[in-house]
């Protein structure tokens, strides 16, 4: 069995065959052409553990993820992760890859496909709420689906917003960053923002002018009691694109809008759905995607890995 280690994963694969691996993904999750139970979710205090696998075609697969918050006073990652790829035929173990890595580039993937279907072509400015390893790579992906000048940042740990720059810039030297003073200033400056955070409380102020007309992705808001956009948001939008439908279950963004009547269940919509053309886009132009995450877009990933490193079966 292979061992794929986190330099093998980054190199891998190109971001547009990271996006195009989450389309095929999306495409198979509204086919039913795959095998998914409802991901295992424990929880400890305020430690979370998931267990989440899935078979699809030639490949089975199963992740483990840890997240402990706390973590981040230690000066150590958050989130842990690691996904087991085999052979569904004869149930062979093909590979061990760092999961960490393969979650926050493919959250980023999924988080792309919304940008591309939902912002507009001409946004040219993106905000992160959030600057740990997955806000790093929410920017890069979502700069590669639009023509983005300026990125502006916010971040409570000084740290976390250093690490992001030298990231960024790195990949990026062309486009300005700005550093916000808070979660408001960044949202009036952008018209494409991603919200990346631990935070059970919103992020936002409660004002609806701030809102207006611009293209927001949630990436936290893990938990029922989590969440990350306040009231009036919900006020401003009639439908809510998810990557899953399981995370109405799951999510206080998702959870907490039906549940006080801010928008009706049935306007929460795949965003594949959109893709094929099943679901019209409304008018309004406050858009909204919420993503949760699925051992589906694991598993893609992680056959996305292995075919570029060792070949297909």
């Amino acid at each position: 069995m292979n061992v794929i280690d986190s330099k093998t994963i980054a190199l891998a694969a190109t971001f547009v065959e990271w996006i195009d691996a989450m389309e095929e993904a999306m495409s198979v999750s509204l086919s039913g052409e795959y095998i998914m139970p409802q991901r295992l979710h424990l929880d400890q205090g305020k430690n979370t553990f998931l267990v989440m696998p899935c078979i699809a075609g030639e490949y089975w697969v199963t992740k483990l993820v840890s997240f402990c918050p706390d973590n981040t006073v230690s000066g150590i990652p958050s989130i842990y992760g690691t996904i087991v790829l085999s052979r569904t035929g004869t149930g062979e173990p093909l590979a061990v890859m760092e999961g960490g890595d393969i979650t926050a580039l493919r959250t980023a993937a999924v988080s792309a496909l919304g940008i591309k279907y939902l912002a507009p072509e001409n946004a040219t400015t993106l905000g992160i709420v959030g600057t740990g390893s997955q806000g790093i790579q929410q920017a890069r992906f979502a700069c590669t689906v639009r023509d983005i000048r300026q990125v502006t940042v916010f971040d409570r740990s000084e740290r976390s917003i250093s690490r992001f720059l030298d990231a960024f810039k790195a990949d990026f030297p062309a486009i300005r960053v700005r550093v916000a003073k808070n979660a408001e200033q960044l949202c009036s400056e952008t018209e494409i923002i991603i919200t990346a955070t631990n935070s059970n409380d919103p992020v936002f102020p409660d004002r609806s002018v701030l809102f207006e007309g611009k293209t927001f992705v949630g990436i936290g808001s893990y938990k029922p009691d989590c969440r990350e956009y306040p009231d009036s948001f919900f006020r401003q939008i009639d439908q809510i694109f998810v990557d899953t439908i399981h995370g109405k279950k799951e999510s206080g963004d998702l959870l907490y809008p039906i549940r006080h009547r801010l928008i009706p269940e049935s306007n929460i919509c795949l965003l594949g759905s959109l893709i094929v053309g099943t679901v019209a886009l409304s008018a309004k132009p406050t858009r909204f995607y919420k993503t949760v995450g699925s051992a589906l877009f694991d598993l893609y990933a992680a056959k996305l890995i292995y075919e570029k490193t060792y070949g297909s079966l």
